[in-house]
């Protein structure tokens, strides 16, 4: 029973299928994380950007105010009218002018030691210093309590259901109390002070989390603190009606805290949306891929239907099958070339050969194919690097490098004239000089009566593959001469580099393997040449190594100086 293959209209299905959808998934996929994660990196960017603002705000509107309270005592007008218990136009003046210079105007009050108001910049003086006793709670007893400082204090309005945010100094002098200086920020001020976009809420709070400004009313719970869930929270915080970006910044040493609120739960649920679509989506898009690919594969490959039973024939001695196809692409070449392989087979079962020129002609083929992969990838780098960075110049070194490949695999000659295995060799070293730039030299001198000898193709590229293969190990720069001369009735080509060279017992070494034709190395490029020449010319010709003029590694090849005239 003989094996079972699978079918290869199913590979192009199933590949056709893969290479299709995954493309297409992991790009979405990608989109919809990236999308997502600008979405909320925007987001926060935003919210913090906000929260800086209003926290310099803030911080800088307050930092004003409590270095005026703490200079009160200083102030010769303020000190005047507190000793004689009228308000001065002067003292009133000075600080109306000092508010109405801020971002935010906040009512003053100056009150004697028995909280009495001296100056006062509204009629309606706050709760906490309506009376003397007024001197045991709220900021009037921290003043009272630390006359040394100044108070920060948030304050509650029992009459008015409202807050203000009081900045109070005891007036001292001499070491006694003479009075009270208070600044007071009602409640509106600061929400104007700190709302600047109508998607984030912005909240003040305390240290102990009561609000003293706040630019939603949804966030602050019935006892006036931030409501307990966001409370020393950054990031995303979820509650139950919602989920929020949040951003906390302390401010004046933690004395106050700034929260800045984005809603987020409108763009997760955009977001899920988006993802069950783009899952029906990707179900849709497989069920009409799979359909499209077996329609498109049961198409493409009914030739290769036709190939098999071709090639089966063949196997089964019919060697007068031929494929008749006109689909005029690939395949249409593949069977041009089978029918041309046939007849190529038949012909050769016909043909009788002597078998020690079979085997002459097919060690000369084995060693014509043997192409240095190493230069191939080389110079497949070298146009990718070109193609960035200097494609005027992609063109000619592509088309050197197939007129290269062309001439090296066409196996229907064996011999050319000198002078064409020299424009091939032009070609090389064009794509040499493009990997190398400055760092290789070289030059070709050619005997005009030497350019008609024939000799073997691709004689004197793998000379200089050797030399740049080995001119380059010791040195950054390497220098090429190439001549021929014909001497008498010999024709002589010679590779000279000024590399590094070999050693004298290297050089005995590598002529003795030419001499003796076997080669137990791995190098192959000299041996391949001389063994060519020798196959195909005698034992009188090959290669030699012998010292350079420059310094480096000299190969002399000595040749027949044969031409087409003499039937060569």
């Amino acid at each position: 029973m003989g094996r079972v293959y699978g079918r290869y209209r199913d590979d192009i299905r199933r590949a056709f299928t893969l290479y299709a959808l995954i493309p297409v998934i992991v790009i979405a996929l990608s989109s919809y994380a990236l999308s997502f994660s600008i979405l909320y990196k925007t987001i926060a960017n935003r919210n913090a950007s906000i929260n800086v603002r209003a926290s310099e705000a803030l911080s800088s509107v307050i930092s004003r105010y409590q270095e005026k309270a703490q200079s009160l005592f200083e102030s010769a007008a303020v000190l005047d009218s507190l000793a004689s218990g009228e308000g001065g136009i002067k003292a009133y003046a000075e600080l109306y002018d000092f508010v109405n210079a801020n971002l935010l105007r906040a009512d003053f009050f100056v009150f004697d030691a028995n909280l009495q108001p001296i100056i006062a910049s509204s009629n309606f003086i706050p709760e906490y210093a309506q009376s003397a006793n007024s001197l045991g709670w709220g900021i009037m007893r921290s003043l009272k309590s630390a006359p040394d400082y100044t108070i920060l204090s948030r304050q509650s309005s029992i009459q008015a259901d409202d807050t203000s945010l009081a900045i109070g100094r005891a007036i001292v002098q001499n070491g006694n109390v003479l009075g009270y200086g208070v600044f007071d920020m009602d409640e509106q001020g600061l929400v104007r002070l700190i709302s600047n976009t109508y998607s984030t809420s912005t909240v003040v709070t305390d240290s102990f989390g009561y609000v003293l400004a706040h630019t939603n009313e949804l966030l602050v719970d019935s006892f006036g603190k931030l409501l307990v869930g966001f409370r020393d929270e950054s990031g995303i915080v979820k509650s139950e009606a919602d989920s929020h970006y949040v951003t906390r910044s302390a401010i004046l040493d933690g004395s106050l805290y700034v929260y800045t609120f984005t809603s987020i739960g409108f763009y997760n649920s955009i977001l899920l949306l988006v993802g069950v679509l783009l899952v029906l989506l990707f179900a849709l898009l497989m069920l009409a891929t799979s359909l499209l690919a077996r329609k498109i594969a049961h198409g493409k490959t009914q030739v290769l239907d036709d190939i098999v039973r071709a090639i089966e024939n063949v196997q089964a001695g019919k060697l007068d099958t031929r494929l008749e196809l006109n689909t005029n692409n690939e395949f249409q070449v593949f069977a041009e070339a089978y029918n041309q392989m046939l007849s190529d087979i038949k012909n050769l079962i016909d043909v009788n050969k002597e078998r020690a020129l079979q085997m002459a002609v097919a060690e000369i083929k084995q060693l014509e194919s043997q192409f240095d992969p190493h230069f191939l990838y080389n110079t497949l780098e070298t146009i990718r690097y070109l193609v960035k960075m200097d494609p005027s110049s992609v063109d000619r070194i592509v088309v050197s490098l197939s007129e290269l490949l062309r001439y090296s695999i066409n196996h229907t000659v064996n011999e050319v004239r000198l002078d064409e295995d020299i424009a091939h060799t032009n070609n090389y070293l064009l794509i040499q000089k493009c990997r190398f730039g400055k760092n290789l030299q070289y030059e070709i001198h050619s005997e005009a009566e030497t350019e008609d000898c024939i000799v073997p193709k691709l004689l004197i590229q793998p000379l200089i593959e050797n030399s740049i293969k080995y001119g380059f190990a010791d040195q950054p720069t390497l220098s090429i001469r190439v001549f021929t001369r014909q001497v008498e009735d010999k024709l002589e080509v010679v590779v000279e580099d000024d590399g590094s060279g070999i050693t004298e017992d290297m050089q005995t070494k590598l002529n003795g393997i030419f001499r003796a034709g076997v080669n137990p190395t791995k190098h192959i490029g000299l041996y391949n040449v001389h063994r060519r020449v020798q196959l195909m010319y005698g034992k009188d010709y090959g290669v030699e190594i012998i010292n350079g003029q420059l310094r480096g590694f000299l190969i002399r090849i000595v040749l027949p100086a044969a031409r087409r005239s003499d039937a060569c």
